[in-house]
């Protein structure tokens, strides 16, 4: 099943612009104060440096004799890592069917389309678990921001953006497509395993955009859709200047799950190499068979349906009360007076102010449960 919604109708995308993240972090500890005002009110934060070089180089030399050796080339050309002028325009051989049976049903377990490669076998790997998901610092973030994790046991798989000499002509906007992921979303990782700088195909996200797509599910965390969903992400994409983030290689960019973001620009030289992978709690899922029957079966996903849910507005509660953060640790902090119009001094103008119900009252608080398979 694809994770991407349909692209929007061309003339009513914003155009992307580029912005470095401010430094917020505080000596000491994962999460600070600020960094954890910051993510409520815009739904993501980039947290620098945060996988060492080393590790990374040590990884990259196994991915690619990864994809040397699994993703079919065509035309006599060769991709020689050692060679930028061969990364330039790749040809792949055809892409096989879908898997419409199996463990691996409606997800290749490599994909190989025009500029961009998803190593989703790689998802599993050993040596990926422990520089991402694993990580002992990427995992202090997220279990700061959200509490106590289910164990990690796949990423989403490496995503590789080629360069091409000639990028899509006409207006650059209309080559995002804005969307919001299946399954159960709660806190998902994108760490970028080389330089990103402007224009280099960087995770492009849709600030503040968290707050209205969660009024538009019935559960609190599972994929779960009302009637304008679509219509909700059109006005995202509509009146929202989206963010291309840039950034260097091992720094991680979380955002929150009903956030609407989007592959991002390539006009670059270099190839985008990112790890993505999913956090939630440790609470009980659906197997495998009950994710197939509701149509939710994401076997490259880490990120599972719960099997108890809380309702997304509980009977009684008042629209643009904090109820998206009820059980979010958000570091600890006491975030009740971060107004639902703040914004960082750091984000361009145009990219808009949070909505409701980002601000009032975020805290770490428990909902009511109540069952939600679908």
């Amino acid at each position: 099943m694809a994770d991407e919604s349909q692209p929007l109708d061309a003339p009513r995308r914003q155009p992307s612009v580029a912005y470095q993240t401010p430094r917020l972090e505080a000596a000491d500890v994962p999460l600070c104060r600020a960094e954890a005002a910051f993510f409520v009110a815009h739904g993501f934060l980039v947290k620098r440096g945060l996988v060492g070089e080393a590790a990374i180089d040590s990884a990259l030399e196994r991915i690619w004799a990864h994809l040397l050796d699994r993703v079919p080339q065509a035309g006599g050309r060769r991709l020689r890592p050692d060679q930028p002028a061969t990364w330039m325009d790749p040809r792949w051989a055809a892409t096989p069917p879908m898997p419409k049976a199996g463990p691996h049903t409606g997800r290749l377990r490599t994909e190989h389309r025009d500029a961009t490669v998803k190593l989703h076998d790689l998802g599993g790997a050993d040596f990926l678990l422990r520089l991402v998901p694993n990580n002992p610092a990427l995992r202090a973030v997220a279990t700061a921001l959200l509490g106590d994790l289910r164990p990690s046991r796949r990423a989403r798989g490496v995503y590789a953006v080629f360069p091409r000499a000639a990028p899509p002509s006409g207006d650059p906007a209309q080559t995002l497509a804005p969307h919001t992921d299946q399954v159960c979303q709660q806190l998902n990782l994108c760490v970028y395993l080389d330089d990103v700088p402007p224009r280099g195909g960087g995770f492009t996200i849709y600030p503040g955009s968290h707050c209205a797509m969660f009024e538009t599910h019935r559960w609190h965390a599972n994929w779960s859709p009302l009637p304008g969903y679509k219509e909700a992400v059109e006005r995202v994409a509509a009146t929202t200047r989206p963010l291309e983030l840039v950034g260097a290689k091992g720094d991680a960019v979380f955002w929150h799950g009903r956030a609407v973001h989007s592959a991002g620009i390539h006009a670059g030289r270099n190839i985008r190499w990112a790890v993505f992978a999913d956090f939630t709690q440790d609470r009980p899922v659906l197997s495998d068979d009950e994710h197939r029957a509701v149509g939710q079966y994401e076997w490259f996903k880490d990120a599972k349906l719960f099997r108890d849910d809380a309702p997304a507005a509980a009977s009684g509660e008042a629209a643009g009360a904090a109820r998206m953060w009820r059980g979010w640790r958000l570091g600890g902090h006491d975030l009740t007076e971060c107004g639902r119009t703040q914004r960082h001094r750091s984000m361009p103008a145009e990219a808009g102010a949070p909505t409701a119900p980002c601000a009032s009252s975020a805290g770490a608080s428990t909902g009511t449960s109540s069952p939600a398979r679908r």
